[in-house]
């Protein structure tokens, strides 16, 4: 596989804002066929955490996400990251992390992908299955502002410089 910066997945990411499942609350969307490798819907087929999959799948970089394996399940993503050593508290999050948010539930039930760090300590993070009335299963992708207040933490997996095509830990990047 190629090696793969922050920035190109966020385009990759940029490009699905808008994208929504048919019919509105059926989880039918183009993420969830490609994860099953079917089309599903139904409440047992929330997508944020396989949106998050998609998107590494498709900028060629699904070697450094959760060890290369598909996700649908925030909690496997944390986890994978904090065993890993690269999980970051609430305050340290950066360009291309990814975001997993806690709304009431004691545990990661939903993940983005941090776009930028605003000046006022908030968040802008691209999301899928989310709304402006639903903030964890809304059925589309967008821009949204997170604050701390819902902020786990942040995984950071290892991408690629832009000027040296090796990794965060300053190693060429696999090419598996």
């Amino acid at each position: 596989m190629a090696a793969v910066t922050a920035n190109k997945l966020l385009k990759t990411a940029i490009k699905e804002i808008g994208t929504k499942e048919i019919p509105a609350n059926s989880n039918k969307v183009k993420y969830n066929t490609w994860y099953y490798g079917k089309v599903v819907s139904g409440d047992a087929y929330p997508w944020c955490c396989v949106f998050i999959s998609w998107l590494f799948h498709k900028a060629g970089a699904r070697n450094i996400f959760c060890g290369g394996k598909k996700a649908a399940y925030c909690p496997d993503v944390e986890n994978y990251y904090k065993k890993t050593g690269r999980w970051y508290p609430d305050t340290k999050g950066k360009k291309g992390d990814l975001c997993l948010m806690d709304f009431g539930k004691g545990r990661a039930s939903h993940i983005g992908i941090v776009e930028k760090k605003n000046p006022n300590g908030t968040y802008t993070i691209i999301e899928g299955n989310t709304s402006t009335s639903s903030n964890d299963n809304g059925g589309r992708v967008m821009r949204r502002i997170r604050s701390k207040s819902v902020i786990r933490g942040f995984a950071r997996p290892k991408y690629a410089t832009a000027s040296t095509g090796k990794n965060s830990t300053g190693k060429k990047e696999d090419k598996k």
